[in-house]
This record gives C-alpha cells, sequence and structure tokens, in this order.
C-alpha cells in the first residue's frame, strides 16, 4: 500500500509540474500577444520634409523595427536611455539648371543657361530634453553662368552654413523657455521680411541668439543676430558687422477670425552702408512694427499683413510702410481640386529725391522667390497684382499658373535687386507700368526623399522698363533634383 501511495504521489506531483508549466507558458502566450496588440506601431513619415532641416522629428526610430528605410541607421543613433539621447546625421542635395535671356532686359551681357550645385550635411546631437547641438556644413556651386557668380546668392565653396546649441531653460507641460546661440537659418510667419532665401543657391544663415518662451497659446521669440559674408572662397564666411539685426515675434491664435491667428512683431535694422536711388549711399537705422493674420477655413485661407518703417537714413528721416494680401479658395471635392489664389501687395517707394527724408520700403532679409524663382526686382517701391491657379494632377504631382502685374509705387523711385542695389534708376523715366510676367510651376514629390522643380516664366517689359533700359523682353526657366535625408 506504501509503493502504492508513494506512486500516486508521484503521478499527481508529475501531473502538478505540468499543468504548471502548461499554465506557464498559456500565461506567458497570453501575455506575449496582448504585448503585441498593445505596441505602438510604427508612425507613417510624413509625406512632407520641413523647410528647415533642424525641424525633422526622427525620435520615432528609437524603436529598431521602425528603422526600415536605406538610411535609417543614420538618422538615429541612440545614445542614452530614452528616446531623447541620439545621434542624428543627413544632407541634401540639390541639382539644378536655370536659364535667363537677356538678364536686366538688355542682351549686353548674354544671357544662357548655367548649371549650380548645392550641397548641405548635417549633424544633430541631443543630450536629454535640455541640450542639443546642431551642426551644417555646405557647398554652394555655379558653372557656365556668363558673368560669373552674382555675390551672396550663387557660389561659396565650402562653409559653415550651421551651428548652433540649444539650451532648454525651462519646461512645464506644454511651457517652455529655450535658449539658441550660434549660426542659424531664421524663418519667420510668412516669411515676408525674415526667411531662409531657399530660392537661391546659397540659402542664408545668421549669427546670434535667439530666445524662444511658449506660453499655452502664445509663442514669442527674441532675435538678436548678424547676417554672414558670403564669399566665395573656403571657411571665409564671418559675421557682417557692418549689419545688425534684432526682433520680437509674436504669434497667437486670434479668436474673432474663424480659425484666425495673429503675429505681432517689432523690428530693428542697422545697416551702415545701403544705397537708395537718387539718395546716394549712408547708414539707415530702421524700426520696423506689423501684424499678420492668417488662418485656413474648410475651403478659404487668408494671410494678410500691414507693416509701417520709421528711423533714419543720414541726416534724413524714414517713413515707409507695406500692405500685404493673399485670399485663396479651394474646391476639394472638384476634378483637379484647384485652388483659386490673389495675392495684392503694395511697398512704399520715396516721393522726392532732393529731400532728405527717406520713403522707400525696406524688405530685410525677404522671402525668395516671392512672385518667382526669377526674383528680378526686389518687393520695395512695388505695387503688384498676381492671380494664381493650383492644380492637383495626381496625389504626388501639382501645376500652379501665377501670372503678376507690375507697378512702381512711386515713380521718382526706381528698381532695387534682393541684394539691396538699385538696378533700374527711377530718374530715367515718369512711367509707372513696370512688366507683365506669364508664367507656370511644376512640382513633383517621387517619394519622401525626392522631388523635381520646374517654372518657366516670361516677362513683357511695360513703359517704364521700355524708357529706362534696352527694354527687351526675357525668358526665365529653372528646373531641379531635391535629394534630402
Amino acid at each position: 500500500m506504501c509503493a502504492i501511495s508513494n506512486v500516486r504521489s508521484a503521478t499527481l506531483s508529475r501531473t502538478a509540474r505540468i499543468v504548471s508549466v502548461l499554465a506557464l507558458l498559456a500565461g506567458a502566450s497570453a501575455w506575449g500577444q496582448t504585448a503585441q496588440e498593445n505596441a505602438a506601431p510604427c508612425p507613417s513619415a510624413s509625406a512632407k520634409l520641413p523647410l528647415m532641416t533642424y525641424e525633422e522629428q526622427v525620435q520615432d526610430l528609437a524603436n529598431p523595427d521602425c528603422r526600415t528605410r536605406l538610411l535609417d541607421s543614420i538618422q538615429f543613433i541612440p545614445l542614452g536611455p530614452n528616446e531623447n539621447y541620439y545621434l542624428s546625421f543627413g544632407f541634401w542635395i540639390r541639382e539644378r539648371g536655370e536659364y535667363v535671356s537677356n538678364p536686366n532686359w538688355t542682351d549686353h551681357p548674354s544671357g544662357n543657361a548655367y548649371l549650380m550645385q548645392r550641397y548641405l550635411f548635417h549633424t544633430d546631437l541631443h543630450l536629454g530634453e535640455r541640450f542639443r547641438f546642431f551642426g551644417e556644413l555646405a557647398s554652394s556651386l555655379v558653372n557656365g553662368r556668363n558673368g560669373g557668380p552674382r555675390p551672396g546668392l550663387d557660389e561659396e565653396k565650402m562653409y559653415v552654413h550651421q551651428g548652433f546649441f540649444d539650451l532648454g531653460l525651462w519646461r512645464s507641460e506644454r511651457d517652455s523657455l529655450t535658449l539658441r546661440a550660434g549660426r542659424q537659418e531664421v524663418a519667420l510667419g510668412s516669411q515676408n521680411l525674415v526667411s531662409t532665401r531657399d530660392g537661391r543657391n546659397i540659402r542664408r544663415s545668421l549669427d546670434g541668439v535667439r530666445l524662444t518662451w511658449v506660453k499655452r497659446d502664445w509663442t514669442v521669440d527674441l532675435l538678436a543676430v548678424r547676417p554672414t559674408l558670403e564669399n566665395t572662397g573656403y571657411f571665409n564666411d564671418p559675421p557682417n558687422h557692418s549689419s545688425s539685426f534684432w526682433t520680437a515675434y509674436a504669434v497667437h491664435p486670434f479668436r474673432f477670425l474663424l480659425r484666425g491667428n495673429i503675429d505681432l512683431y517689432y523690428m530693428g535694422l542697422d545697416n551702415k552702408s545701403v544705397p537708395f536711388d537718387g539718395k546716394g549711399t549712408g547708414r539707415e537705422q530702421r524700426e520696423t512694427i506689423g501684424t499678420r493674420l492668417w488662418g485656413t477655413t474648410g475651403h478659404w485661407d487668408y494671410n494678410d499683413e500691414f507693416t509701417f518703417q520709421f528711423g533714419w537714413f543720414r541726416s534724413g528721416n524714414i517713413r515707409a510702410w507695406a500692405v500685404s494680401t493673399e485670399q485663396g479658395y479651394r474646391m476639394d471635392q472638384a476634378p483637379l481640386e484647384p485652388r483659386f489664389g490673389l495675392r495684392a501687395v503694395a511697398f512704399s517707394g520715396d516721393q522726392n529725391p532732393s529731400s532728405h527724408n527717406l520713403g522707400t520700403f525696406n524688405s530685410i532679409y525677404e522671402k525668395g522667390p516671392y512672385f518667382s524663382y526669377a526674383e528680378l526686382f526686389a518687393r520695395r517701391n512695388l505695387v503688384a497684382l498676381q492671380p494664381s491657379v493650383d492644380l492637383t494632377l495626381s496625389r504626388s504631382v501639382s501645376l500652379l499658373f501665377n501670372p503678376a502685374f507690375f507697378w512702381r509705387e512711386s515713380t521718382s523711385d526706381g528698381l532695387y535687386s534682393v541684394g539691396n542695389a538699385v538696378i533700374v534708376s527711377g530718374l530715367k523715366s515718369n512711367a509707372r507700368y513696370v512688366a507683365t510676367q506669364a508664367s507656370t510651376q511644376l512640382q513633383w514629390r517621387m517619394t519622401r526623399n525626392l522631388s523635381w522643380f520646374t517654372e518657366y516664366g516670361h516677362f513683357f517689359p511695360g513703359e517704364f522698363l521700355k524708357q529706362a533700359t534696352p527694354g527687351r523682353n526675357l525668358d526665365y526657366w529653372t528646373g531641379w533634383l531635391d535629394i534630402r535625408y
């Protein structure tokens, strides 16, 4: 009987062990299935990369299973206990062709087709939420352009384009205070006054400090910077000590407008040497105040900006202004999903060349492009009307028609380049109408990292250009391939 009892006990013990193991395996399987069901899926990457390289978010690649694309392994290199400790590498290559006939509406020098290249290579180091370093080397080259590279726009063989660090001074839920110091790209609002100048071969960078305060629905930026000198050599791009810029820029939702927002800003500019038509060259200190109202509803979008400038130039006072409005209407259910837009702008010019006072608006670090990538003249002493139709040909291809009509705001002032030079003096003609632009743009986003863009424009000179220059028609074409990682 004792032997039988021992056998039964051993059998029961083995059975209990087997049941325990099976229960453990079942529990582990259920836990694994639940964990798999609850695991966060890899988020799909945004279809469009941000304008600023340093704004791209790559923390989603902290999950090794999400690093499935070709260069994901160098876009997120983990360094610490969580996704906020990492090192990232990337690049942006633009191969571009451009053609201009009769530049400045004359055939001396004659226009031609030429090639441009732009290479940007960056590294991004994050050590938690309070420290970041971002660095970017660049090279901008031009080949075959008649007259050579345009100063500050086309060629800079090798240079430090960006190099800054961020310090998180304070953070509480959605509120934060961040200090950025070093060389950096800056774009504010609709970029009418401060932009990256992406339309040129050399993107703009500024040296200085930026303090960003986020408090609930308010975002406030304080900047004190200098532009860089864009010399053509190697690592020869120090800060431009003849120019200083400072600003306070605030953005907040505007409850009085449907889905509206408001920008409020003050800007200061000190240029030690700048030319104005009929006034000569001298020092200007210019203060700018303005507001922008903008938003998007179901079908409508709007962007209206009002700016006033004051200060002094040489021995006279500055009084200048600008008004910019743009309205758009989208028909999402119609074939090709068209957006119809209308832009109307006016930028003041100087009314009296014999007076010491100055009325010419200064568009500071203006957006390029604005009316077209040709950028034939700056937004000074100008009135323009630009209707547009934007068509969606497919999920990845869009076509834009954007003709424009240009007048001088003052017949006593001339036309200026985006580099602050006087390109056509207003003293040569009393006519007001400048030119008519007929242009179209095609954009093809082949993949998230690969895109093609092209634009063609024809410019018919108006009476002012016919009287003040040889007045030849101008054809413009550009096309480029962007490769970004």
